[in-house]
């Protein structure tokens, strides 16, 4: 994994409590974005079950009309 040096500016507080917690502050940044995406994509994953409830086809009717809207051309495959 690459890494990129990058500057944030945070509360004095919370740079005081994040060092007393790890002497590693990237590493705790890191970890604790990590977290946060990841709780992020189960939240968007989860608002949108049902999305499709409103639709006036079946999952395959759709599937089908949408393959057939410029032939193959999806998922980087042609005809």
């Amino acid at each position: 994994m690459a890494l990129t040096k990058t500057s944030i500016t945070i509360p004095d507080e919370l740079l005081q409590e994040a060092r007393a917690v790890s002497t590693n502050f990237s590493g705790l940044v890191t970890e604790a974005l990590t977290e946060y995406l990841r709780q992020r994509r189960t939240q968007k994953a989860m608002e949108s079950f049902g999305a499709w409830e409103k639709g006036n086809e079946d999952g395959v009717a759709t599937v089908n009309r949408l393959r057939s809207e410029g032939g193959r051309d999806y998922a980087g495959r042609t005809d």
